[in-house]
């Protein structure tokens, strides 16, 4: 699995970034060792570690506030641009603070979880493209007059991939789920188009 680690200052991520290693992940950088935090690799005529499509998680390690009490966030932008990619977001250390928290989908203070809530967070159903999956479900059967409650979906994603898993909680014919499919894949893409390969399952009870 590959990890994009972020740190709100300098050195605040070297002992997050030798666990994930340690468990086996993959670490990119927005920014090399000793490097400024801005301008960062995309913008410096380099490669950002984002455009490969194969980063699982991205990683915010937070530092102590600076004697005026606030964070030094300026290494934490490439959470911003993970979090547009829809990557799921693990924000450790000192969180209290960081307005990176409620678009998290883990949060572990004191880092002694980091691997298991890395892991967690890359299989974790992605929420609002399971939301746009069953509406788009829905539509399909209400328009061949089928229970639009009967669509549910769940979508996970696997570095460039998404799964998306279409489930009818009642019988619905063969050919309605394949239209189904086409369906959701075009409305999926239309809200994420980062992903490079989007593939849908569906099947009923």
């Amino acid at each position: 699995m590959k990890v994009l680690v972020l740190e709100g200052e300098a050195g605040a991520s070297c002992d997050a970034a030798l666990t994930l290693a340690e468990a086996g992940h993959s670490i990119a950088r927005c920014h090399g060792q000793d490097e400024a935090a801005f301008p960062c690799r995309g913008l410096d005529g380099g490669d950002c570690p984002l455009d490969a499509g194969d980063v699982d998680v991205a990683v915010v390690v937070r530092g102590e506030p600076d004697m005026s009490g606030l964070d030094r966030d300026a290494g934490e932008d490439g959470a911003r641009c993970a979090l547009r990619r829809h990557i799921p977001l693990v924000v450790t250390g000192n969180v209290a603070r960081s307005p990176l928290r409620g678009f998290a989908t883990a949060v572990t203070p004191d880092g002694s979880d980091l691997a298991e809530a890395v892991a967690a967070a890359a299989a974790a159903p992605l929420r609002r493209h399971a939301d746009v999956a069953r509406s788009a479900f829905a539509t399909v059967l209400e328009a061949h007059g089928l229970d639009a409650r009967l669509a549910d979906a769940e979508v996970v994603r696997r570095g460039s991939e998404l799964h998306v898993e279409l489930r009818a909680t009642g019988p619905v014919p063969g050919a309605v789920l394949e239209m189904a499919s086409v369906r959701v894949a075009g409305a999926v893409r239309a809200m994420d188009h980062f992903p490079r390969t989007i593939d849908v399952v569906a099947t009923a009870r």
